[in-house]
């Protein structure tokens, strides 16, 4: 058999096996220059694509984790009114600790307080912070009846209701994010509704579909 050597280079073992070996040693280089510069432009392309949906993501879920924590609070005080046989109420503030509990709620806040209805006893504060760093999170919660008009908070009695007169919206919105979904934008707004008789709602202002249990109407 004929063996063309300026391809391969026969070589035999112990137990007189054969083998061909390439002689070209390009067949085992490593990546050129070139090409690793021509990866690192497709990932900085693909990461710049992937950065404004990765912080459209972070927004988006920084306003559900708000709401959703509100909706614990209002649960809270809901069943703290039976329980101390006494009016309780969720108020927004800007200060949610014992030093704020004799202020007045605002409509537009970083945070809520769990106080009764006197203000003689503080049972809880939630200020919209980021993880441990102390910073005030971009979300802001904002109280308006179901004709627009502001509120402040909401006062749940003994027996499971409100003093509503009409239901309240406390409306979740993110500052720096952008605008809401429903209003063009891509913030997925969302919205906690508290009923004349106390119950408590999570919808998606920007659903339309009276059929879809995420609707507002």
């Amino acid at each position: 058999m004929l063996v063309n050597t300026s391809m391969t280079r026969v070589s035999q073992g112990r137990r007189g096996e054969v083998s061909l070996r390439p002689r070209n040693p390009r067949a085992t280089r490593g990546f050129s220059f070139v090409e690793i510069i021509i990866a690192i432009a497709i990932m900085g392309v693909l990461l710049a694509l992937a950065l404004p949906m990765l912080s459209s993501y972070m927004d988006n879920n920084r306003v559900r984790n708000a709401a959703e924590v509100f909706i614990t609070s209002v649960t809270t005080a809901k069943a703290e009114a039976a329980q101390r046989n006494a009016q309780v109420e969720v108020v927004l503030h800007a200060d949610p600790t014992v030093a704020g509990l004799a202020a007045d709620g605002i409509s537009a806040a970083k945070g809520w307080a769990i106080r009764t209805f006197d203000r003689t006893v503080h049972i809880d504060g939630m200020a919209l912070v980021e993880g441990g760093s102390g910073t005030v999170a971009p979300v802001t919660v904002t109280g308006v009846d179901q004709d627009g008009a502001a509120l402040t908070g909401v006062v749940f009695t003994a027996l499971g209701g409100t003093t509503l007169a009409k239901r309240a919206d406390f409306n979740f919105t993110h500052d720096t994010g952008g605008t809401c979904v429903a209003s063009g934008g891509q913030i997925r707004c969302l919205r906690v509704s508290v009923t004349t008789t106390g119950r408590v709602k999570l919808c998606d202002p920007a659903v339309a579909a009276l059929t879809d249990t995420r609707s507002c109407n």
